[in-house]
């Protein structure tokens, strides 16, 4: 019998079924074989057999991948059977890492869990004879230990629902926040216990105590959570008196010398506070363990002294030196002064983790700089080399974005497990290998390793959902800049061209030239009052039996007196008197005194006009061109900002108070003048007049946005009267009952109360 092999083809005669059922198979799997005759099976088929459309069909003809909307329970099922050759991603792997990861870290919380309420109850038993080594300032360590046992019973209290503390005023603040943090709503307030709030810290945002990630697989995690959170969100500034005491009353509740004999417990200590920095990296603020470096053994304030000043300095100097202050912020606030700070030098019990994501974010969301409500996804693939990220991030100013993401590329380099991920991740996202698929060398591939980068970054912020620090946006849209202008650049132009040819006008009438005819009169005054006291006690007496204001334009006068008297003149006043006469009749004649100190004194005593008028013109032409570029809608430089915060200044030293003098101005403001006069009808003195400053409060809009700024303005006058007033008759009147009434047409720019008499340096 014939052996049935055909040498010629190498097939059996019997063997075409088979084939046919072995190209179906073929069909079936994707693969490119060689037929008989060298043909290849085309995917076309094999991918309709799989049900793609015509359009998925052709997007995978450009791009070389596809992703289908076909979905797995795990990542792990298609690779578990299938009659297709696998293709292994790089996410199937990073899933399996999450994971066991997570796993991992979950142990370590569950143990960490058990741990905290033995350490909250050891810190709260210490709390109560912490301050006993303290000296001065019974308040402030009152204050301070209050809000210690307030924030340390509250953590407590939330693992451990058994907690008082035996004093019901406490315990109602306790039950109060430990309520708000277990409803976790999206609100935010600030605890009266915690202060008032100002621009540093606004309050509490309570939605951050919400048991998310792997925290809400169990009531014991879930409070662990709320604890955590509770002890990493209350700030503790420098600062701060009341909260600087505090936390070093929190430190000194740990030291090393309480564990002295006890080894292991300073480890626990130490491994609870600081345990996950080589997973993710070192904390952002100080926490309780360098508030026990800085407490010491026992706690030894002098708060009489210049032990906490002495305290603030040190730490202060650390946090500028070795740039140890935060570089995430985590609290409702405003952004700070410092275009370079992110938050002010401070501790936390409980310090979260610092990552590079989280600074990245805070640098290209800061709203000094940037106008973005939220950050995006990818920057952090930009950072760690993405071109396509790079290319496909969009923003107003895309300069300047991609210039703060590189200038933060350093951050993503460290020693922690968290670095080493991100390097990983890197991996995916440059270029690829010289020999790879021409496929992975398309945007689409690309596109593909973004998501692969940021699904794997998002597993990995999940995982540290607690202890990695979270961002948060300052408070507001946009911070404010220091302050707005008047929007009328024409009425700035006019001013200072008005100015400009006041100071002209007056220079040609020589009232710019140096006279000191005035001078030399109050010398001769102050002469002949101490001539008439003729010692310094008999001088004293004088001044405090008339009152310190009639003597206010002879403080030239003393301050020559001081600099002529001798050792021996104090008890005998009557040689520098005649000093005084000799100095004033020289001045009469133009001549200066020959000592240089007293040229010094009478030529800075001199109001130089001729430069306040200049100033004056220079002030209005900056104010023309800022209000020019406020309409623009452009934001202030640094320059800009320098003379909005100085304007205060400026004008005031216009308004002749040299150096200093405008922290102690004159209650002189209020003017009136009759215009205006019938006498032969009551009331017949037509007077218009301005009151004290009063403050004005303005809604600037500003990029969307109305802001609350402050400002001042002259309340007007008019009023008739049966007689004429003086300045002073005027202000006396504005300061009793029968105080006139503004016009009707001025009411509505005013508040309920109207205007009254003011409780002067203080905001009514």
């Amino acid at each position: 019998m014939e052996h049935p092999f055909n040498k010629k083809t190498g097939t059996d005669h019997m063997s075409g079924l088979v084939i046919i059922i072995c190209f179906a198979l073929l069909a079936n799997t994707g693969l490119v074989v060689a037929g008989e005759e060298g043909e290849e099976i085309d995917w076309h088929i094999v991918a309709q057999n799989k049900k793609l459309s015509e359009k998925d069909i052709k997007v995978l003809e450009k791009n070389g991948i596809l992703v289908t909307n076909q979905a797995y329970k795990q990542i792990f099922e298609p690779y578990l059977k299938g009659t297709e050759p696998f293709f292994i991603t790089s996410d199937s792997l990073l899933n399996a890492y999450h994971v066991l990861y997570e796993e991992s870290v979950l142990r370590l919380e569950e143990a960490n869990a058990n741990k905290l309420p033995e350490i909250l109850r050891s810190i709260h038993k210490n709390l109560s004879t912490v301050d006993k080594k303290c000296k001065g300032g019974p308040e402030l360590l009152a204050a301070a230990k209050k809000r210690a046992v307030i924030i340390i019973a509250t953590a407590l209290r939330l693992v451990d629902e058994s907690l008082r503390t035996g004093d019901k005023k406490l315990d109602a603040i306790i039950e109060q926040q430990v309520k708000n943090i277990v409803e976790a709503k999206k609100k935010w307030e600030m605890p009266a216990w915690l202060g008032k709030p100002d621009r540093t810290f606004l309050g509490l945002d309570y939605s951050r105590y919400k048991p998310r990630g792997f925290y809400t697989r169990s009531e014991k995690l879930e409070r662990h959570f709320r604890a955590v959170a509770w002890l990493q969100s209350i700030p503790f500034r420098v600062s701060k008196d009341e909260e600087l005491v505090s936390v070093l009353m929190l430190g000194s509740c740990i030291p090393r010398s309480r564990f002295a004999d006890h080894i292991n417990k300073t480890v626990e200590y130490e491994n609870f506070f600081r345990g996950y920095q080589m997973l993710i990296g070192s904390g952002d603020d100080w926490d309780l363990i360098t508030a026990a470096d800085e407490a010491g053994s026992g706690l030894r304030l002098d708060l009489s002294g210049d032990d906490l000043a002495n305290v603030r300095r040190e730490l202060n100097e650390k946090a500028s030196k070795y740039g140890e202050g935060p570089q995430i912020n985590d609290q409702l606030r405003f952004a700070p002064d410092d275009p370079n700070a992110t938050a002010e030098a401070n501790f936390r019990i409980i310090s979260a983790y610092r990552t590079p994501d989280g600074i990245l974010f805070h640098r290209t969301t800061d709203l000094r700089k940037f106008e973005r409500l939220l950050p995006n996804g990818l920057e952090v693939c930009t950072a760690l080399g993405s071109a396509f990220a790079r290319e496909r991030l969009t923003y107003k100013n895309k300069a300047q974005l991609l210039k703060t993401i590189d200038e933060a590329k350093s951050l993503f380099s460290g020693d922690s497990l968290y670095f080493g991920y991100l390097e990983c991740l890197a991996a995916l996202l440059d270029e690829p290998e010289k020999d790879a698929p021409s496929f992975m060398k398309n945007a689409a591939w690309q596109a593909k390793s973004c998501n692969t980068a940021l699904g794997g970054w998002a597993q990995l912020r999940h995982t540290w959902a607690l202890q990695a620090k979270q961002t948060v946006h300052y408070a507001g849209i946009t911070m404010p800049p220091k302050g707005f202008v008047e929007p009328e650049p024409e009425f700035y132009s006019r001013m200072a061209l008005l100015a400009e040819r006041t100071g002209g006008i007056l220079e040609r009438t020589h009232v710019f030239e140096m006279d000191y005819s005035e001078k030399a009169a109050m010398l001769m005054e102050a002469a002949d009052l101490l001539e008439r006291t003729g010692t310094r006690e008999n001088l004293n007496k004088e001044i405090d039996r008339v009152g310190e204001e009639k003597f206010k334009d002879l403080k030239f006068g003393f301050m020559i007196m001081h600099h002529v008297m001798g050792r021996g003149d104090r008890d005998d006043l009557r040689k520098p008197a005649r000093k005084l006469r000799e100095i004033a009749k020289e001045l009469r004649k133009g001549k200066l005194p020959q000592e240089s100190h007293l040229q010094w004194i009478l030529k800075e005593s001199q109001i130089d006009l001729k430069s306040l008028w200049e100033s004056l013109g220079e002030i209005s032409r900056r104010l023309e061109m800022l209000a020019h570029k406020q309409l623009r809608g452009e934001d202030w430089n640094e320059q800009d900002e320098r003379f909005i915060t100085s304007y205060g200044a400026r004008i005031a030293k216009i308004m002749l108070y040299g150096g200093n003098a405008y922290l102690s101005p004159n209650d002189d403001a209020p003017r009136v003048v009759d215009v205006y006069a019938n006498p032969y009808i009551p009331k017949g003195y037509l007077h218009v007049g301005i009151a004290r400053p009063r403050a004005i409060y303005v809604l600037y809009p500003r990029q969307g946005n109305r802001i609350l700024c402050k400002g001042a303005v002259l309340p007007y006058y008019e009023f008739g009267r049966d007689g004429r007033l003086t300045d002073a008759e005027w202000k006396k009147l504005l300061d009793s009952d029968e105080r006139p009434a503004v016009p009707e047409w001025v009411k509505p720019l005013i508040c309920e109360g109207g205007i009254i008499k003011p409780r002067l340096g203080r905001d009514h």
